[in-house]
């Protein structure tokens, strides 16, 4: 029990990093550091923890952050909210 509080803590450290650094380098190795895993047991750990893959959540991070741009910002290119929210590309 208390293992698995550790490993969700962990977990929620690295969403939080996620969402405050989603135009940085957001690979896999990165973010075990960030957690404190070895890279294949974050990505096993992390999977269980959330019920998604890492790379599906930096995606739908960056997709809400996108919507959320393009909608208060009328005027904004879907590139250039793309490339906003750390897309290398519309």
């Amino acid at each position: 029990m208390e293992q698995e509080n550790i490993y969700l803590q962990r977990i929620n450290v690295v969403v939080n990093y996620v969402r405050e650094h989603l135009t940085d380098d957001l690979s896999l190795a990165t973010l075990a550091q960030v957690a404190h895993f070895s890279p294949f047991h974050f990505h096993r750990i992390f999977r269980a923890v959330t019920g998604e893959p890492v790379n599906d959540l930096i995606v739908r991070l960056r997709l809400e952050r996108a919507a959320a741009l393009l909608r208060s910002t009328p005027h904004m290119s879907v590139l250039d909210a793309a490339l906003a929210c750390g897309f290398a590309s519309a």
